[in-house]
């Protein structure tokens, strides 16, 4: 498995992940950074990444969130989701956005993405919509009104540094 934090800002946020999968990496194992530029913007992009060893105890997620190669949402997220994957999910995925929220779900299909949306609706109570970016493509919206509650179910399992993708 291979872990990377695009946003090297978020050092701590990487840290706190690396935390959880130490024990799944060689021994001495030593975090790589990469610096790429894009082409067709000039832009100098800075990346950190760690990669776990190949173990037989990831298969099951792989197995659940994989189909040919190609990521799903599996048919049951909803016993799934936790509180805790949610918080981790907006630390990777999330951005404040007004007095809301968007989660990135740009590699999923229609159907991943309403059975995600109906998962948070349903098993969280939080009011949700499908946003569209300008790219034509799908984002989860936590509406305003969902938000103390979000930030209740999610803030135990954040790290200060991400506090700020919940507008705290």
């Amino acid at each position: 498995m291979v872990y990377s934090q695009t946003a090297v800002a978020h050092k701590a946020y990487y840290n706190y992940v690396y935390s959880f999968f130490t024990s799944f990496c060689v021994t001495d194992y030593k975090p790589q950074f990469r610096i790429s530029k894009d082409k067709r913007t000039s832009k100098t992009y800075s990346a950190i990444s760690f990669t776990t060893m190949q173990l037989p105890c990831f298969n099951e997620y792989r197995d659940l969130f994989y189909l040919s190669n190609v990521k799903i949402v599996p048919n049951n997220i909803y016993e799934l989701l936790t509180p805790k994957g949610l918080a981790f999910w907006i630390m990777d995925d999330g951005s404040k956005q007004g007095t809301g929220l968007h989660l990135s779900v740009y590699a999923f299909t229609n159907e991943d993405v309403d059975r995600l949306m109906f998962t948070l609706q349903d098993k969280f109570n939080l009011k949700c919509s499908i946003h569209y970016n300008r790219d034509k493509k799908p984002r989860i919206y936590i509406f305003k009104e969902s938000m103390v509650d979000l930030i209740n179910l999610v803030k135990p399992y954040f790290i200060n540094e991400m506090l700020y993708k919940l507008g705290l």
